[in-house]
Formats: structure tokens, C-alpha cells, sequence
């Protein structure tokens, strides 16, 4: 058995931007997961990241490890700010970053995560155990993928974050489903491959540059106060998501999909050989199958996740989630990447008491 103060489950943006901070001040820490799956596996390779050049980087207290300082090692131009990367180059800057660090990465994943008496036992996928007196859980989205339940009868369903099954995809008839910029992507790529495609999305999309229907300065906004936004009352909270957290596609896509229509009511299934479900997803304490049964069962709840603190602590003492899981507590920016810059350099002081 392995000992740690500290245990991070999930090496995305929010685990590492956690560890840089932990590093930074000299803490004993452990960091378990997949580096940067999502990235590497689960975005298209020939697209953009939605997000800007800015919101994009691995946060740092020293900035170490932003996009400008990873172009300029390879002799290239810095770029500006606003600039949106490509997967290709994202995924060359995220080796970049895994080669600076000066903390090992564990691949590999938690099978069982249980309470016992003062401190955390992690059963790992590999058969190794790791104890630990603090735990924080920043495993993304990779358990919480929506299917709506409508679809689930059609002959085969793909969520739209298996994109290496839906870039193998050749000559077939093909639904894709949702109005955000994982669907857009989707059909440019199955259109590409020589499928047939039809678009269903019940509401007609919101092409706009940002990834929430905000302003960027509002968006900014937001994220400083993330704080604040977990004070609001429930019915305030739920009437804000309604109104600026609706998925958007970029402007460019209303060229591209200009050429297909749009359905606006489901069509049969059973004309598809293939289903590709842009959904998003739902988060669910449920869906972290990794987590013991006792363990889920004792946490208090709002809705269908742990309740948090300002602290990102839930109500059991030393166990902490961030990340996109924690949307409903501090925001719509907690859905990406820069929500990390807001999570990390305040939660990395708290475990360090």
C-alpha cells in the first residue's frame, strides 16, 4: 500500500492545473488517471478547440506552461490571445507540458474508492492500493455522457465523445443528433467520410463565437466570481442557466451546414444504421461507479450530485470535486477549461493546511 496526503483522481485540465499549484508550494501529492484523454482521444482531430488560446492553457502559478511560451520553444509565433488552436496543435502542446512537469503522472484508473475510519483506500484498475487522508475527484465528463432515452432503441447509438467510432464511419446513413458544436463537427466529419447524414435538432442552433450564449466579458465575468454565484438563490441559479447556458456553434457553421436541413421532429430510427448523439451530458453521483456504495450513500445532496462548500468540499470531511460535475454550485465556466484557473490556486491552499 502506497501512502499520500493528498489524492487527485483525474489528470484533465482541473487535476493538473491542481498539481502544478500543489507542486509549486512543495506538497506530497499523488495524481491518477488518463493525461488529458478528452484531448488526445475524444475531440475531433481535424477541428478547433472552441475555446480561445486564453482559456485554453494548463494553469500554472507561474505561467509556465502557456500556449505563447510552448510555441516559441518550437521557434513559431506566439499568437494572439483570442486566437482558437487546433486539436493537432493542442495535443503537440499538451506533450509539451507532460515533458516540463516535475511530477510523475500515474496512468492508470481507480477502481474502488472507499471510506475507512480517518483516511481515503483506493483500489486501482492495476491491483495497487493508495492511501490517502485527502481526496479530490476531478474526473471530468467521461461518466456522465447523456443519451436521451428516445434513442437508446436505435440499432447503434455513439455518443458524440467516442469521435474515433464516428471518424471510422464510411457509407453509411447516418443521424446526428444536437444543436452544438459537437454535432456540427460530427456531420462536417461523417459528411467528409461519404455518409449520409441528417440533422435532428428540435431547437434551431445559436450560432455565436463563444462557447456560452454570453458575452466574452460577462464570460470573464463569471468566472472571477464563480465564488459568488453559489450564493445566489436556487431559483435565480436555475433561471440564469436557462437563459446563458445554452450550447452555441460557431458562426462558421451556419456556412457549412447550410446545405442540409435541419429536421425539427424526430425521424424513425429504423432508417440509420448509426445514431451519433450530441447531447452533452448529464451529471449524476450515480454514474461514479468508482466511488464505494457507502460512500455515495453517506454524502448529502442537491439534485443529483454531492453538495460542495465554497471549499469544494462535500459534506464528507476531505473529499473534494471539481471540474464540470461542479457546474450547478459555481457556474457555467466550470464546464471548461478555465474554470481551473478559479478552482486551483485557491483549493491547492486548503489542502496544504
Amino acid at each position: 500500500m502506497t501512502e499520500t496526503p493528498i489524492l487527485v483522481v483525474g489528470q484533465g485540465p482541473y487535476g493538473l492545473s491542481l498539481a502544478n499549484y500543489l507542486a509549486s508550494q512543495g506538497q506530497d501529492f499523488k495524481i491518477i488517471g488518463k493525461p488529458m484523454e478528452l484531448w488526445r482521444k475524444h475531440t475531433f482531430s481535424d477541428a478547433s478547440l472552441r475555446s480561445d488560446m486564453a482559456t485554453s492553457e494548463i494553469a500554472d502559478p507561474h505561467q509556465a506552461y502557456s500556449i505563447s511560451t510552448f510555441r516559441q520553444s518550437k521557434g513559431g509565433q506566439t499568437g494572439e490571445p483570442t486566437e482558437r488552436i487546433t486539436v493537432k496543435e493542442y495535443r503537440q502542446y499538451i506533450d509539451w507540458v507532460f515533458a516540463q512537469i516535475p511530477y510523475p503522472l500515474q496512468e492508470d484508473l481507480v477502481e474502488k474508492l472507499i471510506k475507512h475510519q480517518d483516511h481515503f483506500v483506493a483500489v486501482m484498475e492495476s491491483g495497487k492500493v493508495i492511501r490517502a487522508k485527502q481526496v479530490v475527484i476531478a474526473t471530468g465528463v467521461a461518466h456522465h455522457l447523456n443519451i436521451p432515452p428516445e434513442f437508446k432503441k436505435a440499432r447503434d447509438v455513439i455518443h458524440a465523445y467516442h469521435v474515433g467510432r464516428i471518424e471510422a464511419l464510411r457509407q453509411k446513413r447516418v443521424l446526428v443528433v444536437g444543436a452544438g458544436q459537437s454535432a456540427a463537427e460530427a456531420i462536417e466529419v461523417c459528411r467528409k467520410n461519404g455518409n449520409q447524414v441528417d440533422w435532428y435538432s428540435r431547437k434551431a442552433p445559436k450560432y455565436y463565437s463563444e462557447p456560452l450564449d454570453l458575452p466574452k466579458w460577462i464570460f470573464d465575468l463569471v468566472v472571477q466570481s464563480a465564488g459568488l454565484f453559489r450564493r445566489l438563490p436556487p431559483g435565480i441559479i436555475k433561471r440564469l442557466f436557462a437563459i446563458f447556458s445554452a450550447t452555441t456553434m460557431t458562426p462558421d457553421n451556419q456556412t457549412k451546414l447550410s446545405d442540409i436541413t435541419r429536421l425539427s421532429k424526430a425521424p424513425g430510427l429504423d432508417a440509420y444504421d448509426h445514431v451519433i448523439t450530441a447531447t452533452g451530458y448529464r451529471y449524476s453521483l450515480n454514474h461514479m461507479k468508482f466511488l464505494g456504495k457507502e460512500l455515495r450513500e453517506s454524502l448529502k445532496m442537491r439534485a443529483d450530485m454531492p453538495r460542495i462548500d465554497k471549499n469544494f468540499m462535500s459534506s464528507m470531511e476531505n473529499l473534494y470535486f471539481i471540474g464540470p460535475p461542479t457546474e450547478a454550485f459555481f457556474g457555467p465556466p466550470m464546464k471548461f477549461m478555465i474554470g481551473s484557473q478559479y478552482v486551483a490556486p485557491r483549493l491547492s491552499q486548503i489542502l496544504a493546511k
